[in-house]
């Protein structure tokens, strides 16, 4: 008989009970700031050279794009959810600076966006989250409680692995419009969105990718804000919007950007919060936490 490895169990959203948010809120809505390290890109006609325009590209993001970012947070009110590899820290200490002056929730992130973690031994995952979080404690106020796998990427043993090193929940499943528990004990995951992910949209050198133009983009993130607002009426939902620095930081996309971002946080039945929140939110007032959990131990059927 086939193994079942998925970390989290079926239960449809109408079998749930109501979900709410803090002043009756409806809609909570979170940035993922993905704040990331590449190594240097290799040219694709070359195993030797680098690959100067992609390399800057992404170089891009924490020389400028952030910063141009930040003003527009800092104008909205916005703390932003940071999905940051851990060699942030040591390599761009200025933006974790200014995330911290901020209070901005931290996401770890694996240590690069250039490694990732699909083909590692449990040792090796062991000792590599662990470096992680090493760096982590050293440059932040506190070890970071949500994780997302670099490149989306991990193995079957990282929800548990996490779990031991203090983690409470993950981004990596993006299977649902609220938070839910999954079959490791104490861990959830909260909402993240491949649709809404700009790097997807926009990067005109990914296979299979929508290639939108700024208006394109503006309109499909509101026409899911629309429409999950209208479903929020009858219980609560969760709208990620997960952006790059090198992507929405770029001049001519950041306007729309900014856009969207004046519209969503002006309704008054937006809870413009972080992943922290809705996670700490969601395990102290669910009844649900541990269902999976006791499902996968077989408690219920």
């Amino acid at each position: 008989m086939a193994m079942n490895h998925s970390p989290y169990t079926y239960q449809p959203i109408v079998e749930r009970a109501p979900l709410t948010f803090p002043d009756g809120k409806k809609l909570a809505f979170y940035v993922g700031l993905n704040v990331e390290h590449y190594e240097v890109f290799m040219s694709p006609f070359s195993d030797h050279d680098p690959n100067p325009m992609v390399s800057g590209q992404r170089d891009y993001g924490t020389r400028v794009g952030i910063w141009r970012l930040l003003d527009l947070f800092d104008e909205v009110g916005i703390r932003a959810s940071a999905i940051t590899n851990s060699d942030v820290c040591t390599r761009y200490p200025q933006i974790v600076q200014a995330g911290v002056e901020r209070d901005w929730a931290w996401i770890a992130h694996g240590q690069t966006n250039s490694r990732f973690l699909g083909n590692m031994t449990v040792d090796e995952e062991q000792r590599y989250l662990q470096e992680m979080v090493e760096i982590f404690d050293e440059a932040l106020p506190s070890r970071p409680k949500g994780w997302l796998g670099p490149g989306g990427s991990e193995t079957f043993e990282t929800p548990r692995l996490l779990r031991e090193l203090g983690f409470t929940y993950l981004l990596d499943w993006c299977c649902d419009d609220q938070p839910f528990p999954l079959t490791i004990p104490g861990m959830i995951s909260v909402p993240y969105s491949c649709e809404l992910n700009d790097f997807g949209k926009w990067m005109t050198a990914i296979p299979g990718a929508v290639n939108l133009t700024g208006p394109d983009f503006e309109r499909v993130v509101l026409d899911q804000f629309e429409v999950l607002l209208a479903d929020a009426q009858k219980t609560g939902m969760v709208m990620a919007l997960p952006i790059h620095t090198f992507v929405v930081g770029q001049p001519h996309l950041s306007k729309y950007f900014a856009r969207i971002i004046r519209e969503i946080c002006s309704d008054d039945d937006v809870w413009v919060c972080t992943s922290d929140d809705i996670a700490e939110h969601y395990i102290a007032t669910s009844s649900f936490v541990d269902r999976g959990a006791r499902m996968n131990n077989g408690g219920e059927t």
